[in-house]
This record gives structure tokens, sequence and C-alpha cells, in this order.
């Protein structure tokens, strides 16, 4: 059964366009890499400028191997803080389909 990760935060106020030039090389890099490539959302109601991460897996030993790979790999670690979220404000939330 299918896995979703949903990372959600908030960006730092007056960077939401710095925000979308980092997702779109955020999404590249995962792209060219064979990392899970999420889906991006921000949010219209809730706390200002929240936006969700969704990535969705085959199963839970997919989102592993994503996670172990990511603590090797520092140009991702790099792209990713270019993110601009809010100390503090990143949660996690894993979802398994039922279907």
């Amino acid at each position: 059964m299918a896995v979703e990760v949903h990372v959600q935060g908030q960006i730092e106020p007056g960077r939401l366009a710095d925000f979308r030039d980092a997702v779109d090389r955020y999404r590249v890099y995962a792209r060219e890499h064979g990392y899970a490539e999420p889906e991006v959302l921000f949010g219209l109601s809730g706390k200002m400028n929240t936006i969700r991460l969704i990535y969705t897996y085959e199963d839970l030993n997919g989102y592993e191997a994503h996670e172990t790979r990511t603590l090797s790999d520092r140009d991702y670690a790099e792209v990713g803080q270019r993110l601009g979220f809010v100390n503090g404000s990143v949660r996690y939330e894993i979802y398994r389909q039922i279907r």
C-alpha cells in the first residue's frame, strides 16, 4: 500500500517568492537524483505562509531508503535549506493509503 509523507511548515515572512524559486530547484534536484519529488501545496487558510510538501512512496521501505540517502547527500541538504522554512515550524506526518 502506498505511503504519503506530509511535511508542513511556514515560510519566513517576505520570502514566498524566494521559496517559489527554491522549491523549483529542489524538485529538479530530486528528480535528477532519483529522490521522491514532492507535490507542493500552499495553504489558503490557517497560519500564513503555510506550505505542505507531499511525498509518495510505494511502501515504508521506500520512505526509509529516501531518508537514509539524504543523510549522506550534502547537496540535497543545501538545496532543502534554501526553502526558507521558519525554524521550529516544520512537522512530519506519515499516512498509509487504505484501499
